[in-house]
């Protein structure tokens, strides 16, 4: 809800500051990509949880997830080549036919990543001790080095009760420890192989977002390393509405997070628990399903090709600004700046010099003068009239090339997009 904006706050200044980050003629071996405002990206950090699911589904999927597992070291259904999502191999604990089964896959197939070692701390998934745990990862982690994987892991579980805790010998606090929480477990388990350099951890969060957003700052603060969110949803949300809420604010922090290294929904449908389920039919998205596939990436290696209507949304850094849910006739997504300066900056790329006309959908209660900059200069000014939602409309000339778009917003306003024709 914004609130009734003081007569001498009445001024909102939008400042587009174009700064050229590249030339238009990129060498062929730059990490750019250049994509259409209207189309998913795929991310490369968005994968998913899966268990036996058809073609169709890896279709759905696939506008924007680029990976997935099954907590197996092998796939159950080779997903489409089309597609084009990487199946990432799990040693999901320490069974007899596991590591071989790992090295032959890796014989085979070419991967990045493998994850290592589910919940090893909570009773009903892997359930071994530091020490063991330690031992086979450093297993896992000689097979992957040999095909030139990195090993994620171990995949914690946050916390647990007593009764379904792991208890061993803690060699740090030199006593008997019951790890009702990952931390303790994980400071053994880095007791026993040594600091392991750089190393990605995954844990796993099944609580509201003030927990999965305390979670992953607080790894990172704490181990220094790149962090994998292998299973996350909110498991007791209040409601449909309420878990897509989680997710949107979920997903838009990992994707801003340069330490959150990946993260995958769990999962593709969850018959306990039918809020959660990515997807319906077969080869169908549920609600959650869309929005998931939807959502914007904040890489910093993306461009939005203009002409175009470039979504509020689809940032690549932002100071202040809130994502949520869009109140406006139509879109997706709204960015909300509550003033005080907010800022929000976009990527975009300009096949050749242009005049473009310009329209930015904003909401105000008050009525709000705004200035466009360009190059640090005011290059045109629109005004809101207080009405809600309207569109205003001015003309920018941009040279061909990657540039930078900055927004400033110095008074409470909802953004939902930015049109250049």
């Amino acid at each position: 809800m914004l609130t009734a904006i003081p007569s001498s706050s009445r001024l909102l200044v939008l400042g587009l500051a174009f700064v050229t980050l590249l030339t238009a003629h990129m060498r062929a071996d730059d990490d750019v990509r250049i994509v259409d405002c209207d189309k998913p990206v795929k991310s490369t950090k968005r994968g998913v949880c899966l268990n036996k699911i058809s073609a169709a589904d890896f279709m759905a999927l696939s506008p924007s997830v680029s990976w997935w597992y099954n907590w197996h070291f092998t796939e159950d259904l080779p997903d489409p080549k089309e597609a084009k999502m990487t199946f990432y191999p799990m040693i999901w604990g320490d069974r007899p036919d596991s590591l071989k089964g790992l090295d032959d896959y890796l014989d085979d197939h070419d991967v990045p990543y493998v994850l290592a070692i589910n919940e090893p701390n909570l009773k009903g998934q892997a359930f071994i001790t530091p020490k063991e745990t330690a031992a086979l990862y450093e297993k896992i982690e000689r097979i992957a080095k040999r095909h030139g994987a990195t090993v994620v892991g171990p995949n914690m579980a946050l916390g647990s009760a007593d009764g379904d805790s792991i208890t061993a010998f803690d060699p740090v606090e030199r006593k008997k420890i019951t790890y009702t929480f990952q931390n303790p477990f994980l400071n053994a388990f880095y007791h026993y192989v040594g600091e392991n350099d750089d190393a990605p951890v995954g844990s796993h969060s099944y609580g509201n977002f003030g927990e999965l957003s305390w979670l992953v700052q607080m790894m990172y603060d704490t181990y220094q390393r790149p962090i994998w969110v292998t299973e996350f949803a909110e498991w007791n949300a209040g409601s449909a509405a309420a878990e897509r809420d989680y997710l949107i604010q979920s997903v838009d922090l990992m994707e801003r997070l340069p330490f959150v290294q990946g993260y995958a929904w769990f999962k593709d449908r969850v018959d306990s628990n039918g809020k959660l389920s990515l997807l319906g039919g077969n080869g169908q998205l549920t609600e959650l399903g869309k929005t998931y596939v939807n959502m914007p990436v904040h890489d910093p290696n993306v461009y939005y090709r203009l002409p175009g209507r470039l979504q509020a949304e689809s940032y690549r850094e932002a100071k202040e600004p809130k994502i949520a849910s869009t109140s406006d006739e139509d879109g997706f997504l709204e960015m909300v700046c509550s003033g005080g300066d907010a800022t929000l900056t976009y990527n975009v790329h300009v096949e050749q010099e242009k005049r473009f006309n310009v329209t930015v959908r904003m909401f105000s209660k008050t009525g709000t003068k705004v200035e466009i900059f360009q190059d640090g200069k005011v290059a045109a000014e629109v005004e809101n009239h207080g009405s809600g939602w309207s569109s205003e409309s001015t003309t920018i000339n941009l040279p061909a090339g990657n540039h930078i778009l900055g927004v400033r917003c110095s008074a409470p306003v909802k953004l939902n997009w930015i049109e250049f024709q």
